[in-house]
């Protein structure tokens, strides 16, 4: 049960790097409202992953 949702959280970090990486990538020009977007899912991502790691830590 458990290494099933830590599975889930690491494709869940993954899945928001990933999309912060392809929409960082698109960004095009000097709009920084269109950078702060594309840096969102990548924070989010962080939290996913830190989360994970806590709770990785917390059930070994």
């Amino acid at each position: 049960m458990t290494d099933s949702l830590i599975a889930v959280y690491c494709v869940a970090a993954l899945a928001l790097l990933l999309k912060s990486a392809v929409a960082f990538a698109r960004v095009g020009g000097t709009d920084p409202g269109a950078e702060a977007r594309a840096v969102t899912p990548a924070l989010y991502g962080f939290g996913v992953a830190v989360l994970t790691l806590g709770l990785f830590i917390m059930l070994t």
